[in-house]
């Protein structure tokens, strides 16, 4: 075999490669013999088919596999001998043109990407933004305040309109000349959103300072649509008699909220939120640090990206936002428009993925950090864990067999080889206090 490597590319790589003649006809020999032991034909007794018939009658699928095998075979062998690592798509040259003829030789070009070759500097000792770890009564007052507005509830109120409340009330349409053409009663309105047709500014000045029993005029131009065809298009007024204001109120924050949320008291709440703030905290504050180390060694390095593998990504997050669409319902021209709008960005996650990729593979080979079947083991139970409840245990075995069947362990054990390069960055990371206090 003649193997040619031009370098195309910083991870780029075109092989020229030539079977001889001699291989070639030893392969094709060998499958025409194994045909002869497999095909069964009237008059003939098994392995005694002569070739020429085979050829007749199965050689174009004979030789298309011989086809197949042998680029397979070549190529492997040449990437063996010389030592390269293909990534990505490989793509074969005008592969429908290459054809197997038996006393000549094979060649083929292929098209491969290679793993990039960078220097990566010490991973240890990186500066890292310090985090407070711990929630502060200014974070808990603001959670306590947030489950208040969720909790908020609609009460009718003694006090003037403001801006938010609602209020019930009855309003009459007038015409031009003040006869009333409409009235609607019972309505709820909100100061925020106008009656159709009454400019914005108008509506809200009349509402604000109204209190219960007060008329409010505002001007209005009749929608298109308005009930009465009389008066569409035409300019008019709106009496708003307001009959109750409404305010959307949080509750107080006390025992009794609390207690509605399963706590003895207060105390006990703000205690629980202490909790789960500071492990949030804490969680957030790390993976910024990891992601800050991460960003740190890819700046430094440079890494040069195999484009087959950027577009693989690229086209993955592409199909995954189209499906996406489609399960939305949208039509084929609009789903079209929206990947075109989202390829830039999807180039950019492309490019940040892979480069994390072999940043991370790097950083491993580096501080010989490694996923040992503990490791996966460990992780398998816990996703059986996560997943099993009263009604039904899930097993690890069960895990890895639903994994394995999905071809999915892989992605397991380079997720796992992650977080461990994430831990050994951050536990080996410097933390400083970037803001100056």
């Amino acid at each position: 075999m003649e193997v040619q490597v031009a370098e195309t590319g910083p991870c780029s790589r075109t092989l020229t490669i030539t079977v001889p003649p001699e291989a070639v006809k030893q392969h094709v020999d060998q499958l025409y013999a194994s045909a002869q032991q497999q095909v069964q034909m009237k008059g003939f007794r098994r392995g005694k088919v002569p070739r020429q018939m085979l050829e007749r009658m199965h050689g174009a699928q004979i030789l298309a596999e011989a086809k197949e095998q042998l680029l397979n075979r070549f190529f492997g062998e040449a990437c063996r001998e010389r030592q390269l690592n293909p990534v990505g798509r490989i793509r074969i040259d005008d592969l429908e043109k290459v054809e197997v003829k038996v006393g000549e030789a094979l060649a083929f070009t292929a098209q491969i990407d290679v793993k990039p070759q960078f220097e990566l500097p010490d991973a240890k000792g990186i500066e890292v933004p310090a985090f407070e770890p711990e929630a502060t009564d200014e974070d808990i007052d603001g959670a306590l305040k947030e489950i208040a507005h969720q909790k908020r509830t609609i009460k009718p109120t003694t006090e003037p309109v403001a801006d938010g409340d609602f209020v019930k009330c009855d309003y009459t349409f007038a015409d031009e000349g003040g006869a009333e053409v409409h009235t609607r009663k019972g309505v709820q309105l909100n100061t925020r959103i106008p009656i159709h047709g009454v400019d914005d500014a108008a509506y809200t000045e009349a509402l604000l300072g109204a209190k219960a029993g007060d008329t409010r005029e505002m001007p209005i131009a009749f929608p298109d649509n308005f009930e009465k065809p009389a008066v569409r298009g035409k300019q008019g007024t709106v009496r708003v008699h307001v009959r109750e204001v409404l305010r959307v109120s949080p509750p107080p924050i006390d025992d009794a909220l609390a207690k509605g949320m399963e706590f003895e008291s207060l105390d006990d709440l703000r205690a629980d939120l202490k909790q789960r703030i500071s492990a949030e905290k804490q969680r957030i504050g790390r993976q910024r640090q990891e992601d800050h180390c991460l960003d740190h060694l890819a700046k430094a390095t440079g890494i040069p990206l195999p484009p087959s593998l950027v577009e693989e990504q690229k086209q993955a997050s592409l199909q995954g936002f189209a499906q996406r669409l489609q399960q939305e319902g949208l039509a084929e021209e609009e789903i079209h428009k929206r990947l075109d709008e989202a390829a830039g960005e999807a180039q950019q996650d492309a490019e940040r993925r892979v480069k994390l990729f072999f940043l991370i593979e790097a950083v491993a080979r580096q501080q010989k950090l490694f996923v040992t079947e503990g490791d996966i083991e460990g992780e398998l139970r816990r996703i059986a864990a996560a997943n099993s409840g009263p009604e039904q245990q899930i097993t690890a075995a069960q895990v890895r067999e639903h994994l394995d069947r999905e071809n999915r362990l892989g992605e397991l054990r380079l997720a796992l080889l992650e977080r461990k390069v994430r831990e050994f960055l951050r536990e080996n990371s410097k933390s400083v206090d970037k803001t100056g206090g």
